[in-house]
């Protein structure tokens, strides 16, 4: 495939240990949908960066095909990405993108940290203890 001069292709660590949890009250497609939405916003997949095909990151995270083309489709309507045909879908210039209703920033930060955690052998009453040990020394320091 001949790329155009201002495509370029998301950095293949860019997901990094991002992992469906199945556990989670979370539907896997909005989890997905997060992890993209704060690659996007957060610059790690820059403008014009061509996003792994449907069926290459259905294959690298585990999932349906069907599930990774709504979460293109979903984000698409609302502006992150962009479709060429033939091509694949790239990221847009998020900048016109009204994303503050959006919390898929943070809730995808709170994901990895979880994920993380639970990878270490942390138990979930150990997480949360660890997060308002956190909030309330914050809160000392102001």
């Amino acid at each position: 495939m001949i790329q155009d001069a201002y495509e370029k292709d998301a950095p293949s660590d860019a997901l990094g240990s991002f992992q469906v949890d199945e556990r989670s009250g979370v539907p896997i497609w909005m989890q997905i949908r997060k992890r993209l939405v704060y690659l996007i916003t957060s610059g790690k997949y820059a403008c014009d960066t061509r996003l792994p095909s449907v069926r290459e990151l259905s294959v690298r995270l585990g999932v349906n095909y069907n599930t990774i083309n709504k979460v293109y489709q979903d984000l698409e309507r609302d502006g992150f990405i962009f479709t060429k045909r033939g091509r694949g879908s790239f990221v847009a210039d998020v900048s016109r993108v009204d994303y503050s209703a959006d919390d898929g920033e943070m809730e995808a930060l709170a994901m990895d940290f979880v994920q993380n955690a639970l990878s270490r052998g942390m138990e979930p009453d150990d997480i949360i203890n660890l997060v308002r040990e956190q909030i309330v020394r914050l809160e000392e320091s102001r």
